[in-house]
């Protein structure tokens, strides 16, 4: 259950995140749950003190980070998700994401989108550093490295479905995620290393 410390601690952390961001979201909840599921998630973010209304949010304006994850978080109670269900949840988004399409026009090669990705993050998110520091088509792997994003675990869960199947419409086989590091393990950046 959430708690309102956790939430006011979550609204005080600096950085925004473009409304896309909650668009992919609520469209994955009408897509899974009905209207029914959007309106049960909406009513908790209203009892929670953060109403917050699907029909208004304006794509490419930015809104708190903090926002998005009780956003995220709600999601997760309404509906009961495990760890499983998270990366579910990112695999399905990426349907419904502008950055995803934006991806498309760099996906000839792995070395495009190593150069794209810090850019393209920093479009959408004021906060955090996204980066490809290693990969090997030949080895088959590519290692994400995502710095100064300490938000909440929930994203971790849903980052690995979502780097999984973006990386797989670039390689085009099946693709393994796992979170190697993680900033609430006590690393110093959370690491995604995806394999096939």
């Amino acid at each position: 259950m959430l708690t309102k410390q956790e939430l006011e601690k979550l609204m005080k952390i600096k950085g925004e995140a473009r409304g896309m961001a909650f668009k992919v979201d609520y469209e994955f909840v009408i897509e899974k749950k009905g209207k029914e599921g959007l309106k049960k998630v909406e009513d908790r973010m209203a009892e929670l003190g953060y109403p917050f209304n699907y029909k208004k949010i304006i794509p490419m304006d930015f809104y708190p980070i903090g926002l998005s994850a009780i956003l995220l978080l709600v999601i997760k109670e309404v509906f009961n998700f495990n760890e499983k269900n998270l990366e579910e949840w990112g695999r399905s988004v990426v349907k419904f994401s502008l950055i995803m399409k934006i991806f498309m026009r760099y996906f000839a090669s792995l070395e495009l989108v190593a150069k794209q990705i810090p850019k393209i993050w920093r479009e959408h998110y004021t906060i955090g550093d996204l980066e490809m520091p290693e990969f090997d088509e030949k080895k088959r792997y590519v290692i994400l490295k995502l710095n100064n994003f300490h938000i909440s675990p929930v994203y971790c869960g849903i980052y690995k479905g979502y780097f999984a199947k973006t990386a797989e419409m670039v390689v085009r086989a099946p693709i393994t995620c796992k979170e190697t590091k993680c900033m609430f393990k006590g690393d110093p950046y959370h690491e995604f290393l995806l394999t096939w």
